[in-house]
């Protein structure tokens, strides 16, 4: 005898609703420990999240959950909505089913725990109380004693800070013990891109991933589910003779079903396009033209960013950056070849410069300090030249070169930026900022005309992963707001070599999380070989391009994020 399975959509009892693969293969496994990486538009919060917490929450009735981020501001902003979005789309309202910041209605259980207040909080009417955490404020979790814990956006969930909930995680074992879902944890996220200065901590979870134990579990839940299929039918036709044979079948597979999930970790990494039926291929077009290959990769594929120690710091740097066309046609025409010896350098004669604006200057201190010179120039930034000095030479000289050059210049102010340790050798009576400046503004006590704007007073440190950042977002020219740099290749001919051999560390630490670094050990070079190989000259640069206007574009920069159409 044939087995019925088919259920009518048209039953009272049943819900038609649109789940992807990925959706659909999450809510059948049930782990435990949920990590997700997905791409964007995957309904991760709204879907994932949200239906998977509506089952742990009716699997631990009066539990204490906590849903942590990297800050309130985002949370509450951005991942709450998202996911009471969610809980809406399947059935839930707010007041009946939940409610937020305030004293539960006297309808509603109350949570095991007592709660001493319900500020950030929401109250689920079966008791389960979700308590809403900042990585930011860590210690007012630390304390705490939870359930189960969530968080979306984990890349931006800084592990050395999430640790600190894990002994958190814990309590309740007699009234909780019996759930699968006990002190679990359900993380979702885009791939990490380390680039980008995110954490890659939950990368580290595939090694807990026990695919044969999946496969298991998986396995289980689809006789479960046929199983489920059957009694619906059987209802349908009101055979209720069958409904109680399969009901005892339920209950079977049911406690098989539970068994195998116990301490069942499910790490798994998908792309976009397991909702391709809903975003449609206009969505993948439109989203590589507006994110470039790079982040389309990651964002919307999934692909892991791999690093290797010998890949270069600038990645993006290519021959269109430079151009060879710097001096003015014609300009040292009337220069004899006997006389080549006495041609006198200046600033007249660089094709590029505007003499009636200010320029800019970025500064690396120390036994080599570097000078590059620049000044923007509409849509782009131009490096015009560059300047140097080696033992015995000092600040002095730098300054003697640099107003010998430019002594034609008409707008005679500089804006210099430079290393922040500039600002601390005032520690030792020796302000090495000021006293470039000094030297540039006024000659044996005489004043020369030249302003200079110490322009990274009080300025934070550039950290090594933040100019990877900005550099290469100006270098791959995708955003207008940033300017498109053209280096010439004569002038700053010791700046190129820099740039183009600088490379990258890939630093890992014990907790096995990446960081970007510059490799600087060719600052150990003989000071001769310094100006054309060692990293110095791309410092000069970082100081100079790295100011706080351009930092701040490039954090505001979140390319599609509200473009992204809805996956229901």
């Amino acid at each position: 005898m044939s087995r019925r399975t088919h259920v009518s959509l048209d039953d009272r009892d049943v819900e038609g609703r649109f789940a992807s693969w990925l959706k659909m293969t999450i809510d059948l496994i049930a782990p435990k420990d949920l990590y997700l990486i997905a791409g964007r538009a995957t309904a991760k919060t709204t879907d994932i999240i949200a239906e998977r917490s509506q089952m742990i929450i009716r699997d631990m009735p009066r539990s204490m959950q906590v849903l942590v981020s990297d800050t309130y501001m985002n949370a509450m902003r951005n991942i709450v909505p998202s996911l009471l979005e969610g809980w809406e789309r399947k059935g839930w309202k707010r007041g009946i089913h939940y409610v937020t910041d305030q004293k539960p209605p006297p309808y509603f259980k109350l949570p095991f725990k007592p709660v001493e207040t319900y500020k950030h909080t929401i109250s689920i009417y079966n008791g389960v109380l979700f308590n809403l955490g900042s990585l930011d404020q860590p210690t007012g979790l630390a304390g705490g004693s939870y359930q189960h814990i969530y968080g979306d956006e984990a890349r931006v969930l800084k592990f050395d800070k999430l640790k600190k909930l894990t002994p958190a995680i814990r309590g309740e074992y007699v009234h909780f013990g019996h759930s699968v879902f006990y002190r679990g944890r359900t993380f979702t996220t885009d791939m990490p891109n380390i680039l980008e200065g995110d954490d890659d901590w939950i990368l580290q979870q595939e090694k807990n991933f026990n695919v044969e134990q999946v496969k298991l579990a998986l396995q289980v839940a689809l006789v479960l589910n046929e199983i489920k299929k059957e009694v619906l039918a059987a209802k349908q036709i009101k055979d209720y003779h069958k409904i109680g044979n399969l009901k005892k079948n339920l209950v079977r597979w049911t406690e098989r079903w539970v068994r195998v999930r116990k301490n069942l970790t499910f790490f798994y990494i998908a792309s976009s396009f397991v909702n391709a039926d809903i975003l449609t291929e206009g969505y993948f077009q439109d989203s590589l033209k507006a994110l470039g290959i790079e982040e389309f990769k990651s964002a919307i594929l999934s692909l892991r960013i791999n690093l290797k120690k010998g890949e270069k710091f600038y990645s993006h740097l290519g021959e269109h950056h430079y151009f060879d066309d710097g001096i003015r046609t014609g300009f040292y025409d009337h220069i004899k070849l006997t006389e080549a010896n006495e041609i006198e350098e200046t600033s007249l004669a660089l094709k590029y410069l505007d003499c009636e604006q200010k320029l800019e200057c970025g500064v690396d201190f120390g036994d080599m300090t570097s000078m590059v010179i620049g000044q923007p120039r509409g849509n782009y930034y131009y490096l015009l030249k560059e300047f140097y000095t080696l033992p015995p030479e000092s600040s002095k000289e730098l300054a003697d070169k640099f107003r010998s050059f430019f002594k034609h210049q008409k707008v005679k102010i500089l804006d210099m930026y430079y290393d922040r340790s500039g600002n601390q050798y005032q520690q030792i009576n020796r302000d090495w900022a000021a006293e470039i400046a000094g030297f540039i503004e006024f000659e044996n006590g005489i004043a020369t005309g030249w302003k200079v704007n110490l322009m990274n007073r009080n300025q934070a440190t550039i950290l090594q992963s933040e100019e990877y950042k900005l550099v290469n977002n100006i270098l791959g020219e995708q955003f207008p707001e940033l300017p498109k740099l053209k280096i010439d290749q004569f002038q700053c001919k010791c700046l190129k070599s820099s740039l183009e051999l600088t490379k990258i560390i890939v630093k890992t630490d014990r907790k096995n999380s990446k960081t970007i670094h510059k490799d600087k050990r060719s600052e150990k070079l003989p000071m001769l070989l310094r100006p054309m190989f060692s990293t110095n000259f791309s410092d000069a640069f970082k100081y100079l391009v790295c100011r706080a206007a351009y930092m701040k574009i490039t954090k505001a920069i979140t390319p599609f994020d509200t473009m992204e159409p809805s996956t229901h």
